[in-house]
């Protein structure tokens, strides 16, 4: 016999219409009076027949249920924990004494999902703080496309591919953002100074620990400005997140304080970079050049490797886990070698004006001083599109929609993007940002 026949033999309806809530289980434990009956509706987390008490959970918290009444043994029969239900009782100030229940919808498997551990309420109030904060400076909402015409060229990240079908049946190639930048920096030279959008981010084969295809981003622009303004906004936003979690500047990460007072340490990539691997990047203008360096290093050289190839696998190999975790960290001045948008450091063309956040070991973000010379841009995207089309045979352009933007002129400005999946993982101490991730198909 299944459940819902069991339930229907005992002349339990399974699946009510109506709900008469009066209360939620905070309203009832802020209370404290013990006065009237309270409806209340919630999931029977605990039921215990044989001692007749049990726990209720709304999205507010927990409640301890008294079921000793006997008008209760019928339902007590039939109900499962997992249940959803609606009990009339009164709180003593131990538990709620329960006068009657009703079935609102059984539990008839385990959840699909795993428990979000709190992330669902996290996340909630970590995007209401952020669209508040930006707001309150200025910055104005956007909500920009989703789909581009070209893929990001940058060689390490991979898009994913769709097609559109017009009314002819006609086939279009698009592909989902891997981040709003372009349409962003479009934005910027339409005369949009401070903006910002919280958006999804896609990113193809990207899984590990750390890592979802599919993420929350935060992204945001200030025009007239540069990466050191986006550095000290960056602080700003943190530590008053930390203050709204009720935080007095100091968060605990797995086990790791992390001091949050501003303002944070800054270190240049090369330095780190020669602390911890003995490899000076002002040495490594070629690709043999980095390759003889990393293999005098003991570091992995492949024969199909890129300059790139070789920065990233020592880089994370060596320098990102030395990386102090009880203090974010900005790593200023990326190697110009590496594919970005970013603007030179003055007097130094090795070199562009570039920051990536760490904290308690997760990277949390990255920012520019944006590059607003359409020539330069241009170069750079035809290097990226060899490099592309090489190593995954693209066949397609560059963004002319953006270089046509910086004809027109996008005024000096730092811009970031910034990972609220991870910073969700601070906040709710997960490991891993699964538990963060509320639905994963992959």
């Amino acid at each position: 016999m299944s459940r819902i026949e069991h339930l229907l033999q005992h002349g339990v309806e399974a699946y009510p219409a109506r709900v008469g809530r009066s209360h939620t289980v905070r309203q009832v434990l802020e209370s404290r009076n013990g006065r009237g009956a309270s409806v209340l509706a919630g999931r029977l987390v605990r039921l215990d027949p044989n001692v007749r008490s049990g726990v209720l959970k709304d999205r507010t918290g927990s409640l301890g249920l008294d079921l000793s009444d006997p008008g209760l043994s019928g339902m007590l029969a039939v109900l499962s924990e997992g249940d959803l239900v609606e009990c009339t009782g009164t709180w003593d100030g131990d538990a709620c004494a329960v006068t009657a229940m009703r079935l609102l919808a059984p539990c008839l498997r385990d959840a699909p999902e795993p428990a979000a551990a709190g992330a669902v309420d996290i996340r909630a109030r970590l995007l209401a703080h952020t669209r508040s904060f930006f707001e309150s400076r200025g910055f104005i909402g956007v909500d920009t496309p989703t789909f581009m015409t070209v893929p990001d060229l940058t060689p390490a990240l991979h898009s994913f591919r769709t097609e559109y079908l017009d009314s002819e049946e006609e086939s279009r190639r698009f592909y989902l953002q891997t981040s709003p930048e372009h349409y962003m920096k479009r934005l910027l030279a339409a005369g949009c100074e401070r903006i910002y959008q919280i958006c999804r981010f896609y990113r193809n084969g990207e899984r590990y620990d750390t890592h979802h295809p599919e993420f929350t981003g935060l992204e945001w622009y200030e025009a007239f400005a540069d990466y050191e303004s986006v550095m000290k906004t960056t602080e700003d936003y943190v530590t008053s997140l930390a203050a709204a979690f009720d935080y007095s500047g100091k968060l605990t990460y797995q086990g790791t304080e992390i001091d949050l007072r501003p303002p944070w340490p800054r270190h240049r990539v090369r330095e780190v970079f020669l602390d911890r691997t003995g490899i000076d990047l002002d040495d490594c203008d070629s690709r043999d050049a980095f390759a003889s360096a990393a293999r005098r290093g003991g570091f992995e050289v492949r024969e199909d490797d890129g300059w790139d190839d070789l920065f990233h696998r020592v880089f994370l190999t060596v320098v990102e886990p030395a990386l102090p975790a009880g203090r974010p960290v900005f790593l200023t001045e990326y190697p110009a070698r590496l594919p970005s948008l970013a603007r030179r450091v003055p007097g130094n063309d090795r070199y562009v004006e570039r920051f990536e956040l760490y904290m308690g070991g997760l990277e949390l973000a990255n920012a520019f001083t944006e590059l607003n010379d359409p020539a330069e841009q241009r170069a750079r995207f035809e290097e990226d599109q060899r490099l592309k089309r090489a190593r995954e045979g693209y066949d397609g352009g560059v963004d002319e929609a953006l270089l046509a933007a910086l004809e027109y002129g996008m005024p000096p400005s730092g811009g970031i993007a910034f990972g609220l999946d991870r910073l969700v993982m601070l906040f709710a101490d997960a490991p891993t940002i699964d538990p963060v991730i509320l639905f994963r198909n992959y």
